[in-house]
């Protein structure tokens, strides 16, 4: 069904004239003489198909700019890993976690003796190069941290300079390992030390009376990787600190058992993300540009970064001036994005999202998406693109040319647990670049 610029006007079909196309689109746009392949114009009625005109000259000015700091706490995967990326630079991510007793007034037994103490930590993804070695340390934090607190990607908690846990490893998300004679999911496990055990152990009784006493004393855990010093790519971790294989397990004798004690990360711990970009320092020039505040950069690329990285400004300055000399009923308008390298090893986002900005930069839901995900789009399709069907906004744009206009931005969606990243074709690209399609007919 066609969307009217004017609710009193009717729709009448007629044949395309270049002539009359020529004088409404002077202004702003040229129709174009090839039709593009459009997502959902097949669901238009037929008749209308047959008289509708398009244009994709729209002018788009697009940028990067640096993605403010995400909320990152209690999230349902955490990511921790390094990686160089040869277009965004360097990123770490890094968890920041407490831990839990079992139950309330644990005991160790007669004359408790620890044997072992192990950090597991489920996996649950791997995003870049998963042949990278990583070294991942694990420190007690010296303040607390808080279930009913917000934490964001760029905080830091102190911790105890002290180091009570590390590991060398190259990630295994394929083969089940075996605990004490049962095979569990694949999952990251850390020696920790006997001094950080027997504190545990010997912590006292009011202290392991209950949780309440016990997170006064250990506060949570900083766990986090070092930085390569090779060209390697490396790769970041995703892990479910909410299953039951992610805890800690001591395993300890006394006088009459050999036992071990569980002490969860679950869904009742503090926990957060915190992600390091490094300034992007060795990021690609044209990132560069863009991120120090030259808005002309985004011409040719733009750039997409999870992890609170980086995301797109955009602004289609000129369709509020379309329809000066005729009614125009919208069809359909869609916006369209190209990969730039659909080859690359590093996978694009699955999902990208478009919000509205209001005056003081908040975000602001798009008329079309209200309609729904399927409707609106913006899923990565066909190994190249991703589509946004924007009618509602154009028609909007067009019906009240009057209205503030502060752009629109384009972010990585559930970009603060996940690390993919997505170089995308600019507006003056050579080939397929952005454009904004809009399919339309005439109205007397």
């Amino acid at each position: 069904m066609s969307i009217l610029l004017q609710s009193d006007f009717n729709v009448h079909k007629f044949s395309y004239n270049r002539a009359i196309l020529a004088i409404i689109f002077a202004l702003s746009l040229a129709s174009c003489n090839k039709e593009p392949d459009l997502i959902g114009i097949d669901l238009l009625p037929s008749g209308d198909r047959l008289n509708m005109s398009f244009t994709d000259t729209s002018t788009i000015i697009a940028y990067t700019v640096r993605e403010d700091s995400l909320r990152t706490d209690e999230l349902s995967a955490n990511l921790l890993g390094y990686m160089s990326d040869p277009v965004f630079g360097n990123v770490l991510a890094s968890i920041y976690t407490q831990f839990r007793l079992p139950t309330n007034n644990v005991t160790f037994g007669e004359n408790p003796v620890a044997d072992s103490i192990v950090l597991t930590l489920k996996y649950s993804g791997i995003y870049g190069d998963s042949l990278s070695q990583h070294t991942v340390r694990v420190f007690e934090l010296a303040d607390s941290i808080n279930i009913d607190s917000a934490y964001y990607s760029h905080n830091t908690i102190p911790v105890i300079p002290q180091q009570i846990g590390e590991a060398v490893f190259v990630p295994n998300l394929v083969k089940a390992d075996s605990v004490d004679g049962a095979f569990v999911a694949p999952h990251l496990r850390i020696t920790l030390t006997q001094a950080f055990a027997e504190k545990i152990m010997t912590a006292g009784e009011e202290t392991l009376s209950s949780n309440a006493y016990f997170l006064d004393v250990f506060k949570g855990l900083h766990i986090t990787v070092d930085p390569f010093t090779t060209t390697s790519t490396g790769a970041v971790l995703s892990f479910d600190l909410v299953d039951d294989l992610s805890r800690i397990t001591i395993h300890y004798h006394n006088d009459t058992d050999t036992t071990s004690l569980k002490l969860p990360i679950n869904a009742s711990c503090a926990r957060f993300n915190n992600y390091n970009h490094f300034n992007y320092s060795g990021a690609d020039p044209e990132l560069l540009q863009q991120l120090a505040g030259d808005t002309t950069a985004g011409n040719n690329r733009i750039f997409l970064q999870a992890m609170a990285g980086t995301k797109v400004k955009l602004r289609i300055p000129h369709l509020k001036n379309i329809p000066e000399t005729a009614n125009i009923a919208v069809n359909e308008a869609l916006l369209i994005f190209t990969n730039d390298d659909p080859g690359s090893s590093l996978s694009p986002p699955t999902q990208l999202a478009i919000r509205a900005l209001s005056s003081t930069g908040a975000y602001v839901v798009l008329p079309d998406e209200s309609i729904g995900s399927a409707y609106f789009g913006g899923k990565y399709i066909n190994n190249r693109e991703y589509r946004f069907r924007l009618t509602k906004y154009v028609q909007d744009r067009m019906r009240y040319p009057e209205a503030d206009d502060y752009g629109l931005m384009m972010v990585i969606a559930g970009s603060s647990l996940t690390a993919n990243r997505a170089v995308i074709n600019g507006p003056a690209s050579i080939s397929n670049r952005v454009k904004l399609v809009i399919y339309y007919t005439l109205v007397e």
